[in-house]
């Protein structure tokens, strides 16, 4: 009998790894293909152009502050949970994402070295990264992390301290012509191999249409950066072409592992994004209400996720034609269900968290102080 050599199995490359003390910790190195990397690259560009060119109000160490911390906490918390140090691209995405958006009353543009209102971004990186890791649901997190922190952040703090940038970053221009080019570009480089082209045009199709009937019917909103209401034509467009709004729709609701996974799934999950996002968008006369209405749309459609995939599949079945097979064990009562959900503090969390951040953005039509501080009539406390 003639025997066949084996081929020698293929070497794997080692993994890198540290030594301290005396024991060896494996190292995982960010990937380049990693779509994390890539939206990160596109906000920091951003960043950059605001820091320069446009008229951010932000600070050198109110964003390292805010990366660092980020990328601390996880680091962290996978380290105690693994013991392997892994390069924190996703909290190094929040912590950029929450240092783009959110801002400080007094910081002006060029005041590079400001450590204005530090606390308040580290208060809001708490409230990015503590439910990533505590409201877990099937070993998912529910909730976008720097969503729920800059929602909450902004609710939370006031308008009297805080604010997120502005929907229109400046007139029309060089300037504003290139933020929009990387915009637009970095959300093609991501969206394409994450598979959410479709998702964004579905929730940017129905987000358009409700805005300009809004428009069309009068309403009209207070800004800092506006003489007057904004009415009109320029109504819609200051939403509705928002660098902001497009920031939020191209790599906010588009994150893997908040959004459902089935197409169909992500179209509901995008119009019903958008409804939810018109719907607080259209009670508020401040652009402080509208861009927080923006954002709090996405806390309560994160923690609904998993109704929009049940109506997915339904949906799927009924067109495929699946027969629906009879169950062979009695159906569980709505009302126990609900006694054992109640049982669960993380869905108990996860439910106050969804429902009261948009009873609590819908509030804030009725809060007169913030158009006075949109009208320039009253300034935001300075610390």
């Amino acid at each position: 009998m003639t025997t066949v050599a084996q081929p020698a199995p293929a070497e794997t490359k080692p993994r890198p790894q540290i030594t301290i003390r005396g024991r060896s910790i494996p190292v995982v190195l960010p990937k380049r293909k990693d779509p994390r990397l890539k939206l990160s690259a596109t906000i920091i560009t951003l960043t950059l152009l605001g820091l320069t060119v446009l008229t951010f109000q932000v600070s050198i160490p109110q964003i390292l502050v805010t990366v660092l911390l980020c990328a601390l906490i996880e680091s962290a918390v996978t380290y105690k949970r693994e013991r392997i140090l892994v390069w924190p691209a996703s909290a190094i995405q929040t912590g950029v994402s929450v240092a783009f958006i959110f801002r400080v009353g007094g910081t002006e543009h060029g005041d590079w070295w400001s450590v204005r209102g530090l606390e308040y971004f580290v208060l809001v990186v708490l409230m990015c990264m503590l439910p990533k890791y505590l409201l877990r649901i099937k070993g998912r997190h529910v909730f976008n992390p720097s969503n729920i922190g800059l929602a909450w952040g902004l609710l939370l703090i006031g308008p009297s301290y805080v604010f997120s940038e502005h929907l229109w970053w400046a007139s029309m221009g060089v300037p504003l012509f290139i933020s929009m080019a990387v915009i637009f570009g970095g959300a093609w480089w991501v969206l394409r191999q994450v598979k959410m082209i479709r998702m964004t045009a579905v929730f940017l199709g129905t987000f358009f249409v409700l805005i300009a009937i809004f428009a069309l019917a009068g309403h009209q909103y207070y800004a800092t950066w506006h003489e007057g209401p904004v009415s009109g034509a320029f109504y819609w467009w200051t939403i509705a072409m928002s660098p902001e709004l497009l920031i939020f729709v191209f790599f906010m609701i588009t994150d893997p592992q908040t959004a459902p996974k089935s197409p169909l799934g992500r179209n509901i999950y995008a119009v019903a994004t958008a409804v939810v996002a018109a719907g607080l968008t259209v009670v508020q006369s401040t652009e402080f209400g509208i861009k927080v209405a923006i954002l709090s749309s996405l806390c309560l459609t994160c923690a609904l996720v998993p109704a929009f995939e049940a109506l997915a599949r339904r949906i799927e079945d009924r067109r495929l034609g699946v027969p629906i097979e009879p169950r062979q064990t009695p159906a569980v009562p709505l009302a126990r269900r609900l006694a054992v959900a109640v049982r669960n503090p993380v869905i108990v969390a996860v439910t106050v968290i969804a429902v009261a951040a948009p009873v609590n953005t819908a509030l804030l039509a009725k809060d007169e102080s913030i158009i006075l501080i949109e009208q320039g009539l009253t300034t935001r406390n300075i610390q």
